[in-house]
C-alpha cells in the first residue's frame, strides 16, 4: 500500500542510567511524503477527516 501525506506516531521509553528511576514515556511524531506499507505489522491507520 502506498501512503500520502502521512504523520507517523509512536512512543518511546528514553534508556536511563544504572540506579536512576524509570524514565516517562515520550510521545513523538513525523511527518512523510510518500510510505510504501508493508501489512504484515500494521496496527492501525487513520484517515483524517479534516
Amino acid at each position: 500500500m502506498v501512503l500520502e501525506n502521512v504523520r507517523e506516531m509512536w512512543t518511546e521509553i528514553p534508556k536511563t542510567g544504572k540506579g536512576k528511576k524509570k524514565a516517562l514515556p515520550v510521545n513523538k511524531d513525523r511527518f512523510i511524503n510518500k510510505m510504501f506499507l508493508r501489512g504484515d505489522s500494521v496496527i492501525i491507520v487513520l484517515r483524517d477527516l479534516k
